[in-house]
Parts: structure tokens; C-alpha cells; sequence
């Protein structure tokens, strides 16, 4: 599988001028999923209530997927990585082979939003454009509605 890179700008109700990019390590399918990185960038005021609630994210998920902690790089830019826990319930049986496979076909961003919403309590926009990279060039331009990522909204703006 080839690099990959995901843009999601501006998805956080109120702040349109903060996004975040996943970027996929290239790797072979047979390999286990490796950590893929989300590289978050905002302004400072807004990046520091974010950041507060990332860790929130790297200490109360517990599914097939998990969050590093963020680690601030300038009062601008925090990065994290998306973890793929699905292995720690494999059996014989198969339990956990489900998530795995959603965990890499599913992109992160699905995951970093939903997580985002309902678990640090973040409202996003109602519509979230997102742009698909491999190296240098663009394979998919989408645009979703929120419901489509996420059911139910958080109610805290990252304005506020």
C-alpha cells in the first residue's frame, strides 16, 4: 500500500481555520496496521482547548482503536497517532478480526471525529470536506455531511 495523505480542514464548529491531516505509512497488507499519524494545526487559542481534550481521547478509548497522547510541537501544531488495538483480543475464534479489518479500510479521520464528538464532547460542522493524497496527487476530493461520520454532536465549541 503506498503513502497515503487525508486533509480534513476546518472541521470543528466555530474555528474554520483548523484542520488536521492523516498520513498512511506505506506497508504491506500482511503487515500488522501500523500507527498512522494525525499532524493537527490551528490557531493557538483553539489549539490549546483541542489540546486539552486529546488527552481526554488517549485516556478514555478503549476499542479496537486507541489514541497516542498529543504532543505539542509550537502553541500551533499537536500530533498524535491512531492506534490499532484490534489484536489485543484476537483468538482462534476470530474475535478481533472484524475490527482489524475495519481498522484498515475504515480512515482515521471516521475514528478521530467520532471520537472527537462523542467522547470529548467537541462539536463539529454539519459538513466536513475531506481530500484524498497519494504522494503528489489528488485521488478523491469528498464532502460528507456530519451525520454520515457521526450521529449524535458534541455541544462545546472550541471558540468559546
Amino acid at each position: 500500500m503506498d503513502e497515503i495523505t487525508i486533509k480534513v480542514p476546518g472541521p470543528f464548529a466555530g474555528v474554520a481555520d483548523l484542520g488536521f491531516s492523516a498520513r498512511y505509512p506505506e506497508q504491506s497488507l500482511l503487515e500488522p496496521a501500523r500507527d498512522v499519524p494525525l499532524w493537527i494545526e490551528g490557531p493557538a487559542q483553539p489549539m490549546r482547548r483541542l489540546e486539552a481534550r486529546l488527552r481526554l481521547l488517549a485516556t478514555l478509548v478503549r476499542a479496537a482503536h486507541g489514541w497516542t497522547h498529543p504532543v505539542v510541537l509550537t502553541d500551533e501544531v499537536v500530533v498524535m497517532a491512531f492506534q490499532d488495538r484490534s489484536g489485543e483480543g484476537l483468538t482462534l475464534a476470530g474475535v478481533g478480526t472484524v475490527d482489524y479489518v475495519l481498522n484498515l479500510v475504515r480512515p482515521v479521520v471516521f475514528p478521530f471525529l467520532q471520537d472527537c464528538a462523542e467522547v470529548a464532547g467537541l462539536r463539529l460542522t454539519e459538513r466536513i470536506d475531506l481530500s484524498v493524497r497519494r504522494a503528489d496527487v489528488a485521488v478523491a476530493e469528498l464532502t460528507l455531511r456530519r451525520d454520515q461520520i457521526v450521529p449524535a454532536n458534541g455541544e462545546d465549541l472550541l471558540c468559546a
